[in-house]
């Protein structure tokens, strides 16, 4: 499973990329490269939490820690980074569309590499 969440990482960042730079010369608003940037690594970090849940997680108090860790930091990150694209676009000056898409990026990011990380403790 972990395996397949890296791929299909690496498929959603290459695809995003592709998305961004047809949308950049129609001029798109921040939070839609914002929006690619979290649909980058959203199906990752999906395929790598349901790896660290597994089939059943009744009676395995042991999921517990990975479901709560991973799923706040996606919860927080994905707050933190609309925050930071909101002052951004507040801001007087312009900034590339890199930049909101690397926010998008860095919302799941940390969520991605827990569940990552708690998917190959459980899972040698």
């Amino acid at each position: 499973m972990g395996r397949a969440s890296i791929v299909t990482a690496l498929v959603g960042v290459l695809g995003t990329l592709v998305g961004m730079a047809r949308l950049r010369t129609s001029g798109g608003s921040p939070y839609l490269y914002w929006t690619l940037g979290l649909v980058a690594l959203l199906p990752a970090w999906l395929l790598a939490f349901l790896g660290v849940l597994g089939p059943s997680i009744i009676g395995r108090p042991e999921s517990g820690v990975p479901f709560i860790s991973s799923s706040s930091a996606a919860l927080v990150g994905t707050i933190v980074s609309d925050a930071l694209v909101r002052r951004l676009r507040d801001s007087a000056r312009p900034h590339a569309p890199l930049t909101y898409w690397l926010l998008g990026l860095g919302a799941l990011g940390p969520a991605w590499g827990i569940a990552l990380l708690w998917l190959s403790r459980l899972r040698p």
